[in-house]
This record gives structure tokens, sequence and C-alpha cells, in this order.
């Protein structure tokens, strides 16, 4: 009698397994790229994507295409949860899980119809996950087609070959309405094809657009709406990428590959060509960042893959990482091919790429947003200035005596006696200015400073300074808040010149310095405004 092998074949649980498996993370818009991809990795050059719900409220999800299709053991390698790999380790396809577990993430049957060539059989492959957890195995249904899913692959394969990916039962896509197919759901529906059409504008960018010789060229259909690529970085209006860089890595003692990085700085609103090329060009702080592709395929973003925050001053800095399937382990790509992961060394190394671009983007955001100050300072102020008009004769706390027009001294007379200032004596740069005047910049970077306007005590505010970004253009709606704000640093100017003397004035300069170095420190961790630029 033969010695008893220590080793047992202990198959998983069918249900477990595949009811765990549902439980993978997938978005709706993640799954179903995860099953065009499969179209692509086909060779199909013609896909249509239908979301479609019946007078009972169920929903119906087909995804056709015109690919190289299936045999039989084909179609059952392809419904195998690990499948073997494709030859072509280029293709979209990477664990041999996706095709199933993006799918069975929203639907309970999932059917697979496929021919390889013209004249040949249409087969059909379905996992039933309320069969698999009634018989408790992995029982997969295989057979043929009937006549209305052969018209279904038809409308897109001609008779030739092709694939038709089907989801029915779909459970997890909508929540329970008390109508299931009322307005409620049919709107709710509605957002997701929405959705879905520009999310694949967005990863098959390279895919879909002719004129881009990076990738094969494909056509995507979406409720028969075909879909045009969307261009994250707006080549059309920014022409170059502000930086790039090809990096060589490499992998084992033999093999190498590359990455590449381009960094975009997209113009601002008021510099695009015209209002549609704005509006297709997103400018909102959720599409700012790296955008990651993988063979010509957005997997990841965009975001700043943790290094940093969205913030306003960054909304129109965008990232192009591009790699190809050797660096999958490099970049550690995961089961939904739609996250990755830096190492250390790649985390460093990105960080001081990063470092130039976003100065730049920086840099035109506030631009934009100084133009837009300028143009409305006045009229965030004009409040503030007929409010202290009305009280200022009651408050004077000093008068110009004198002025000296080769040295540009002023003499002021207070309750201390007179003193000799250098102080600004400005007229209205706008009708009613006459107390608060805003400035583009101040010596020294200070908040404000005081001044004569046409006569009258004033102050002028730094509209450069941080504070002034961050706290009165937030608030620039709100005239109790920016009259506040102006009638204290206002008070503060007219305490000063009504207390300054030669003794003093050097440290009233001083306190107005320190208290500007001290604001600018305070309010660096507010958020941005959510200026238009």
């Amino acid at each position: 009698m033969p010695p008893l092998s220590p080793y047992l074949d202990v198959p998983p649980d069918p249900e477990r397994i595949i009811e765990g498996l549902r439980d993978t993370g997938y978005e709706f818009n993640t799954s179903m790229a995860d099953v065009i991809d499969n179209s692509i990795a086909a060779q199909a050059k013609n896909i249509e994507v239908t979301v479609a719900m019946d007078f009972g409220g169920n929903i119906l999800v087909s995804i056709t295409d015109d690919g190289c299709g299936m045999n039989r053991d084909e179609l059952i390698n392809a419904m195998r949860y690990g499948s073997k790999r494709r030859a072509d380790q280029a293709c979209l396809g990477k664990f041999g899980l996706g095709l199933k577990t993006a799918s069975t993430a929203f639907c309970r049957r999932l059917s697979v119809i496929s021919r390889n060539q013209a004249g040949s059989e249409v087969l059909k492959a379905t996992w039933d996950l309320d069969h698999i957890a009634t018989v408790g195995r992995w029982e997969l249904k295989l057979g043929s087609a009937v006549s209305d899913e052969i018209k279904l692959l038809d409308t897109v394969a001609c008779t030739q070959s092709g694939t038709v990916i089907l989801w029915e039962k779909v459970d997890r896509l909508l929540k329970a309405y008390a109508v299931p197919d009322g307005k409620a759901a049919k709107t709710a529906l509605k957002r997701y094809v929405d959705d879905l059409r520009f999310h694949v504008s967005m990863v098959y960018q390279r895919f879909l657009d002719v004129n881009d010789k990076r990738a094969t060229d494909v056509s995507i259909r979406v409720n028969g709406e075909k879909v045009l690529p969307w261009d994250p970085y707006c080549v059309t209006e920014t022409k170059a990428p502000i930086a790039e860089k090809v990096q060589k890595v490499e992998i084992g003692e033999t093999e190498h590959a590359e990455f590449t990085v381009r960094a975009y700085i997209l113009p601002r609103k008021d510099e695009f060509s015209d209002q549609t090329t704005v509006k297709d060009a997103r400018l909102t702080n959720d599409m700012q960042g790296l955008y990651v592709y993988r063979e010509n395929r957005l997997i990841h973003g965009p975001d700043w893959l943790e290094m940093y925050s969205k913030e306003p001053h960054m909304s129109l800095c965008r990232i192009e990482l591009s790699f190809d399937h050797k660096l999958d382990d490099a970049f550690q790509v995961d089961i939904k091919k739609s996250r990755i992961l830096l190492d250390d060394s790649l985390y460093d190394w990105m960080q001081k790429f990063l470092q130039g671009p976003r100065r730049e983007g920086q840099e035109r955001y506030r631009k934009g947003v100084a133009a837009t100050i300028t143009g409305t300072a006045a009229l965030i102020h004009a409040v503030s200035n007929n409010a202290i008009h009305a009280k200022a004769d009651n408050l004077k706390t000093a008068v110009v005596t004198e002025v000296d027009g080769a040295t540009g001294d002023v003499t002021i007379s207070n309750k201390n006696g007179v003193t000799k200032l250098k102080i600004k004596l400005v007229e209205q740069k706008n009708n009613g200015e006459c107390h608060v005047q805003s400035v583009d910049s101040l010596q020294d970077g200070v908040l404000w400073e005081p001044a004569f306007i046409d006569g009258n005590q004033a102050v002028r505010i730094n509209t450069g300074h941080p504070y002034y970004h961050k706290v009165y253009v937030p608030n620039k709606q709100s005239g109790v808040t920016i009259q506040g704000l102006d009638s204290l640093i206002w008070g503060l100017c007219a305490a000063e010149l009504g207390n300054v003397s030669e003794n003093n004035k050097r440290n009233f300069e001083e306190m107005r310095y320190e208290v500007s170095r001290i604001l600018r420190r305070l309010v660096e961790d507010l958020p941005e405004p959510p200026e238009e630029v």
C-alpha cells in the first residue's frame, strides 16, 4: 500500500469565493473599462456599449465588439477565473480576472456570446451566481446562442467574428426605488451613462483619436452616441509640455524599460481661443494632477498620488505618466488596473520632477487671480469707502501741513506735534475711493500703509499679500465682512497718524512690517479661494 500523500486538494467554496470577489472595490466606470479592455485586446475596431432599463426596471448591460472572437476552448478559458495569459503581454488584459470580477461586481448573471469566424457557430457561456450557490460547484453553462443574441452580435460584427458581454440580473448599480422604472430611476441611470461616456473618452483617448498614432484606432459608442476623445492636456492650446523626461529603468540584470513624464500647464480661462474649448478643458480642481497610462490606456488619476493634496492654485497643472507592461511590478498595478503605487525611489524622483511644473502652474494661476483682483478691487472696497467717509471728519487724527517736493517728505500735525514722514499723497483712482485704496504691491511686502487720498486720511492695501488673497477675496461678496476688515486697518492707520512722532515713527514702520510678516505665515494653511481663472 503506497504511503499517503501529505498534500490534500482543498478546493475553495464556490459561493463564498464568487460572492467575495464581488466586493473587490470596483466602481461602475472602472468595471466597464475593464470589460472594454478585453474587446480592445481582441483587436476590435468597433465597440458598442448599451445600458438599458426595461419596463420592470430591470437593467441590461451589453458590450458588443467586432474583435477576433473565440472558439469553444478559448471561450471556456476566458470564463475561467485566472485565465491563461495572453500571448501578447502588451495587451490591456493583465490578471485573467477582470472580465469576471468587473462584471459580477454589478450583476449576478454574466454571459459571453462569441463567434470566431464568419459562418461558425455562435457560442454562449454563462456564469450564474445563483445557480453556483444552489449546486455548490463551479458549473459554467455552455451552449449555443439564441436568435436575439445573434442579432445583438451582428449589430456590430455583421456576421463576422465578434463578441458580446452581457450583464443580466444587475443588482448593484441603482438603489432600490419605490417605482423601479420610474422617472427617478431613469434619471439616475442616465447620470451613470453620461458619466461613463466621459470616462471612456478620457481612459481611451489615445485609441479614440485617429490622429494619435501611439495606439490602434477604435470606435466606441455608448447608447448609440459615438464617444469623442478627451485630451486633458489641451495640446491645441498648450502646444507643448513645459517639461518632459524619459527615464530608463533596469529590470533584472539584462532587461530595460522606460517611462515618460510630461508636464503641461493649461492656459487660464481668459487665454483660451474660444469658450467651447474652455468648457471642454474642464478647468476644475478635480482634474489637476497626474494622469497615469499603461500601454496607452489611462489606468489612474487624475490625482497627486498622495504626494500633494488638490488645491485651486494647481488647477492648471496636469502631468502625464506613461509606461508599458514591463513596469507593472515597479508601479505595482492593481487588479482593477485603476491604481498604482510608487516605491520610495520613484516617489522621490517624481517629487523632484514636479517641483518646477508646480511652481509654474501656481504662478500662472496667481497671475490670473491677480488680474481678477485688480479688476474688481475698487468694487470690493466701495462700501467701506462710503461708510468711512460718513464718519471720517469726526475721526480725523492728523492733517497735512507741508509737502517737500524735492524729498517727498510730508509734514503732518497731530496731538504729539509736528512730524515729517515718508507717506503717500495720492489721488482717487476711482470715484469715491477716498479712504481705502487697493494697490498691486507695497514696499517690503507689507499688507497696508497709511496715506492721504485727496487730503483724506486713508489706507493703501496690498492685494499681492497672501492675507488679501486668502481672507479678502473669499469674502468679496460679503459687504459687511469687507467693511469690517477695512475699518480695522483704516483704524490702525488713523491711530498711527494720530500718535506718530519723530521718536516713534520707526516703531510704527517696524510694527506694520512685523504684523504683515506674521499674517503671511498665519494664512499659509488657509485654503485657496475658488477664484475663477
